[in-house]
């Protein structure tokens, strides 16, 4: 979950860190789809990406930081032979194609294909709101938010 919001507003952007902390069959995070659930939308929504690298603009699986005004690869930590190991850290702001909502939106990845990876995930999302809205649920506690402990 990127973002979960109700009222009126648009998304405007996140920044998703995926920390790929043990070796799997396929260690490629990129196959998760992005799905967007606008305005209570069933599945599947009006907006179904097709794999995380080309949400973020970044096809053909990235192995190197770059930037752009509007997506970027911040933080990229493979090796030749581990090419997604450790941190991987990408940004996608919709400056000129915003993602309007008028009761509520939800912006979702998969965790690697049909969710079947256990890597770290975290993200920060980037929106606009009018009042009145749902409250926003309260923060866990700081504990529950450090980053794991490589080894």
């Amino acid at each position: 979950m990127i973002l979960e919001a109700t009222g009126r507003g648009h998304y405007a952007g996140c920044n998703l860190n995926v920390d790929c902390f043990a070796r799997a069959r396929d260690d490629w995070y990129g196959e998760g789809d992005d799905m967007i659930f606008i305005d209570g939308e069933k599945w599947p929504p009006s907006l179904h990406g097709t794999g995380t690298e080309d949400y973020f603009n970044t096809a053909f699986c990235p192995r190197e930081e770059y930037n752009s005004p509007y997506h970027g690869v911040t933080v990229y930590s493979g090796t030749e032979d581990w090419p997604w190991k450790g941190k991987n850290s990408m940004y996608r702001f919709h400056i000129e194609d915003p993602v309007m909502f008028e009761k509520s939106i939800r912006v979702t990845i998969e965790h690697g294909h049909a969710n079947d990876m256990t890597h770290d995930y975290s993200s920060t999302a980037d929106w606009y709101q009018t009042e009145p809205h749902a409250p926003f649920p309260a923060f866990p506690p700081a504990e529950a938010r450090l980053p794991r402990e490589d080894g």
